[in-house]
Order: structure tokens, then C-alpha cells, then sequence
């Protein structure tokens, strides 16, 4: 935060100056100390807003400032370590537990409504133009110009293209889950309502310098302008290699073939065209 202020503090003096007069507000800023003043004011009003905004539970701001006249004054109810602690738990623990279970009282309170649909992730949805239905997107990866407008639960606008007068292009899978799911429900020209559950949005964390908390609940309106589907790459040719053609193997019958046998029933017999030579032995004589 000391940071923040500081770099806040450079870029006012150095653009305003001592020879700032008066806003539009009729504060009079006569030197750089009354610039310094009112610069250290708005960033603290700048931080109480973003801090306020993500709570769940409206804050006392008399209690708010007593809380901060007390400490510059050194005569704080709450030891230091004590609030650290409190603010701690408070904020990554109470604060996102209360804010998811006021956006599912949000959420079912807009599934009443006639015309709003639920898909089966849990996305709620109105279709106001179905668009063109040849035309829609179908892969993550699939380019879609858009218009569009956040909102809040408490209808805080946080984003629009419509206030910008300029729509942007994205990729399916560079939009949270809930906007992805959304816009592949319309064609080319449609437009559709949504309200997006946390988990499907920006989850604990929230975004937007904070603006969106953690857990919230968000409502769009989307007009899908135009769609660039992925390009499909054409598949590689199939290249056939015919096997070479061997020639058959001859293989050379040996000059002294093996003897014919003729089958008779019950006994066969040995041809005589081809008779073998066989070796006898002759028994050997008796020695003395």
C-alpha cells in the first residue's frame, strides 16, 4: 500500500503542480502540500472503495474513521497483531464463505424466472436472439468478436464494451468457463443473458483490481458479433508403396532320389526303380 501511495503522489505533483487552483469540485489546492493532502485522501478513498466493494457485510464508516483517528492518536482498541489476524481470517475465510452462500441465494432466486434455463454445469442462461445456427462456435480454440457487460449481483457494472463503444475478439478458452459455455449456446448475431456461478466465474480469487470478489455471482450480456471457427489442417496424402514382386524360388531335386513307397492296404512296399547300396558289415574272425 505505501508503494501504491507513493507512486500515486509522484504522478500527481509531477502533473499538477503547485499552479493547480481548484478541481471541479471547488477544493482549492494552492501548493504541493495542499496537493499532497487531498492526493493521500482520494487514494485512501480509492482503496476503501475496492476493499468495501469485495465485503459481503456493510461497514460503519464512523466506527470506520474512529478506527483510524484512534491509531494516529495511539489509543487503538485492538492491538496490532490482534487486527492482522482478524482481518486475515475474515477476508480468506469468513468473507468467501458468506459471499458463496449469497450468490447461491442469488442464483436461485434467477433460475425462478420464466424463460432462464440451467445447463448441467450449472450455468444459467436466457436466449434473447438465437443468431444464426450454421454459424456458432464449437471448438475452445474458435475466435468470437463480442459485445459485452458484467455486472455484479448488486448490479455494479465492472466491465462493457458497450460504455467502451468497441468490441473485442477472443478465443473461447481465453474466457472464464462460464462465458465459454455461454456463447457456444448462440449463433453468429445472437444474444444471450447469463449468470454465471462462482466456479464457473473467477472463483476465491476474484479480479478486476478487485472490484469482483471472491465468490461472486456474475451477469452478463453477450451479443456475439462474429465467429472465426478453428482452421481444420487438411490431412497429409497417403503415399502407397507396392511391395516388390519376388521371383519364386526353384528349388533342384537331388539325382539320387528318395525311394518310392506304394501304398497297399495293409503294407507298403519299397519300389525297385532306385535300390540303395547298403554297407554290411562283415563279422569280424575270432582271434587265436
Amino acid at each position: 500500500m505505501k508503494r501504491t501511495i507513493v507512486t500515486l503522489l509522484s504522478l500527481l505533483l509531477f502533473s499538477l503542480g503547485a499552479a493547480m487552483a481548484q478541481n471541479n469540485r471547488g477544493v482549492q489546492l494552492k501548493s504541493d502540500v495542499d496537493t499532497l493532502a487531498y492526493a493521500l485522501g482520494s487514494d485512501f478513498g480509492l482503496s476503501l472503495h475496492k476493499i468495501t466493494n469485495t465485503l459481503e457485510d456493510d461497514i460503519d464508516l464512523e466506527l470506520f474513521f474512529r478506527g483510524v483517528n484512534d491509531y494516529l492518536e495511539g489509543k487503538s482498541a485492538l492491538e496490532q497483531g490482534t487486527v492482522r489476524l482478524f482481518l486475515q481470517n475474515y477476508i480468506n475465510v469468513v468473507n468467501p464463505k458468506k459471499a458463496q452462500e449469497n450468490a447461491d441465494d442469488y442464483l436461485r432466486e434467477i433460475a425462478k424466472q420464466e424463460g432462464v434455463k440451467k445447463t448441467a454445469s450449472g450455468l444459467l442462461y436466457e436466449i434473447v436472439i438465437p443468431g444464426n445456427r450454421n454459424k456458432h462456435a464449437t471448438l475452445d480454440t474458435d475466435l468470437v468478436r463480442i459485445n459485452y457487460e458484467g455486472k455484479l449481483r448488486n448490479g455494479t457494472v465492472f466491465d462493457s464494451t458497450f460504455e467502451r463503444n468497441e468490441s473485442e475478439q477472443f478465443a473461447l478458452n481465453q474466457l472464464i468457463r462460464g462465458l465459454a459455455e455461454g456463447i457456444k449456446l448462440i449463433g453468429e448475431g445472437g444474444v444471450i443473458k447469463l449468470w454465471i456461478p462462482p466456479h464457473l466465474g473467477y472463483g476465491r480469487h476474484g479480479i478486476y483490481g478487485g472490484i469482483v470478489g471472491p465468490n461472486q455471482a456474475l451477469a452478463y450480456t453477450i451479443t456475439l458479433i462474429n465467429i472465426t471457427p478453428t482452421p481444420i489442417p487438411e490431412p497429409e496424402p497417403v503415399v502407397v508403396v507396392e511391395a516388390p514382386i519376388e521371383e519364386p524360388v526353384v528349388v533342384e531335386q537331388s539325382s539320387e532320389a528318395a525311394p518310392a513307397i506304394e501304398v497297399v492296404e495293409g503294407e507298403a512296399e519299397v519300389s525297385s526303380e532306385v535300390v540303395p547300396e547298403v554297407a554290411t558289415e562283415q563279422p569280424a574272425e575270432d582271434k587265436e
